[in-house]
Order: structure tokens, then C-alpha cells, then sequence
């Protein structure tokens, strides 16, 4: 857990790659390993497949953390992410992390068909089941001949699926979430974790739109939330952060995008994303957000850990 959570870095990426033609997955994973980002996330939608995905660009991608943020449980059973998950941390030399969630109930039940039902339960049954089934490939061993497994960390947003992530897993991954949600959140995975246990890892991934004039950046944060102010786990989420429904219904209020998303220019952005470190996450994962001025590339250009 030390290892990765140094590996991690104060900054990753979450996003970019879905959408992109074939032919820039390899350069454009290579230019931001380039630039000193600890890590690359992908999630799971209805574009492309994330395991192979990242096992795509896995040379190219120098040292930084791949994982899945995330991938839903709903659609793969136990056997089926581990063998994935397995296999990715033997391609890339032990530096695959696996993310999963359990979604939401229009993407469970309206796109794949399955019933969504006791979220909570069907985490905790399936990192059961992940963690009791074999796995009979090769592997990726340590210092001391030792075989190793990725890390797994969950998608949670409120205190019981924290609570599990904090018991059974190595961490969490959140998505819309102030600064202020993170400190609230570490303090519960540390109350939570196993004495025995190093501190669980806390990924956030916040949303950046570099832009100062704050109606164009507000434009295209509303953008951005705007499918996510439509489930109701993140309205529940928001909820608990002191939102309400004035705040997540269209046109959405000034104050929501104003905290979820990091506008600005570089300085203010980076600023931002520096308060959820402070807050206690160990690596903020950046969401570059395209406008008419910036490609996502540029974005992480701007931030560069290493710039």
C-alpha cells in the first residue's frame, strides 16, 4: 500500500481515452506518463471495453497506475473481474488497480437489464466471492517471491459503502465531490479501517475546466454535471453535501458547479485541486474538460505535475 500510494502522485487522470481514435491511444497515454501523472482511470460506459483498453496502451504508458474507475459489478461476475484484473497486473509489471461500483439503476436496469437491487449487499457478496475465488495464471511476485494482486478499491459516496470500503478493500474511488465531502470522507475511513491495516486510498476525481470568465467556465461545468444531477445516487450524495433539489435541477445553481467542478486559470485550478489534497485524498484524479480554447491534452499540459 506504501508503494502505491507513493506511485500514485498527487495528480492522475481520469478520462481521455474512450473516445479517442485507435491510432492516438499509445501517444497520447505516452505524453502523459511524460509529464509526471501517476496514474490513468477508465471507466466503464457504452464505448470502449476498459481492460483492453488499458492493456492497449500498457507499454506505452511508462510507470503510472492503470485502473478501472469503474467497472460495474452488475455486468461482471467475480471469476470474470479477477481473471481481468489478474491478468492486466501480470501485462503492466504490477501496476493495475482495480476499481469497481455498483453503478446506477438506469445503467443496470434500463441499459444491461439486470435488476438493481440491495446495492450495498451485492458489493459486499461480490468482494466475498473476489476474494475467495482462485486465480491460476501467471503472476506478478515481490521482492520475496511473494505473489501479488492489484489493488481493489470501490466506488462510495455515502457512510455504509465507505464503511465497506474501509473494512474489505483498499479504498475509494468518489466522483462528485466537493473538497469539503474528502475531508468527511477520510475521517470515516480512518475511524472504519483495521488497526492493522495501512490508511485506506482516497481517489477522487474532480473536474477541471480552465477558463477564467466565469460564464463560459459555468457553461461547460453545467455541461459536465448535467447527466449526473439526473441519478438519484449522486442527488443523494449531494444531499449529504448540503445541496438540494434547487441546486441539481437545470439550470443547476452557480454553487453546485462552483464546487464540483475546478474552474479557473491554472494558478486557481491548481489550487483547487491542491484543497482536496489537504482535504485527504492521496491523488486527485483530473477530468481535463474541453472548451473552445483547450483540448483535454492541453489541459494536462497546463497542470503537469512535472511542468
Amino acid at each position: 500500500m506504501s508503494d502505491i500510494r507513493t506511485r500514485l502522485g498527487p495528480l492522475g487522470i481520469w478520462g481521455g481515452l474512450p473516445l479517442l481514435p485507435a491510432a492516438e491511444l499509445r501517444p497520447w497515454a505516452a505524453r502523459a506518463a511524460e509529464l509526471g501523472y501517476g496514474s490513468l482511470w477508465v471507466g466503464e460506459g457504452s464505448a470502449r471495453d476498459p481492460f483492453p483498453l488499458l492493456a492497449a496502451i500498457a507499454e506505452d504508458s511508462g510507470e503510472m497506475i492503470l485502473g478501472t474507475s469503474i467497472v460495474n459489478i452488475f455486468g461482471r461476475d467475480p471469476m470474470a473481474s479477477k481473471m481481468a484484473a489478474m491478468t492486466l497486473h501480470e501485462l503492466t509489471g504490477g501496476r493495475f488497480a482495480l476499481g469497481l461500483g455498483v453503478s446506477h439503476v438506469h445503467l443496470v436496469q434500463k441499459l444491461r437489464g439486470h435488476a438493481y437491487e440491495k446495492p450495498l449487499t451485492r458489493m459486499r457478496e461480490y468482494l466475498d466471492a473476489y476474494a475467495e475465488l482462485p486465480y491460476r495464471g501467471p503472476v506478478v511476485e515481490d521482492a520475496s517471491g511473494a505473489a501479488t494482486a492489484p489493488p481493489l478499491l470501490i466506488a462510495a459516496l455515502r457512510t455504509k459503502m465507505l464503511q465497506l470500503a474501509a473494512t474489505d478493500t483498499d479504498g475509494t474511488l468518489p466522483y462528485m465531490v466537493t473538497a469539503a465531502r474528502v475531508a468527511w470522507m477520510r475521517s470515516l475511513l480512518d475511524e472504519a479501517r483495521p488497526a492493522e491495516r495501512a490508511p485506506a486510498l482516497l481517489v477522487p476525481a474532480v473536474a477541471v475546466v480552465l477558463e477564467s470568465d466565469p460564464g463560459p467556465a459555468r457553461e461547460r461545468a453545467r455541461e459536465y454535471v448535467t447527466p449526473y444531477c439526473r441519478a438519484i445516487n449522486y442527488q443523494n450524495s449531494l444531499r449529504e453535501q448540503g445541496f438540494d433539489e434547487r441546486d441539481w435541477e437545470p439550470p443547476y445553481s452557480d454553487r453546485l458547479v462552483d464546487e464540483v467542478v475546478a474552474w479557473g486559470d491554472v494558478d486557481a485550478v491548481a489550487e483547487r485541486l491542491e484543497a482536496y489534497r489537504t482535504a485527504g485524498s492521496d491523488s486527485v484524479a483530473v477530468i481535463p474538460l474541453s472548451t473552445a480554447r483547450y483540448r483535454p491534452l492541453d489541459v494536462l499540459e497546463a497542470l503537469a505535475p512535472d511542468s
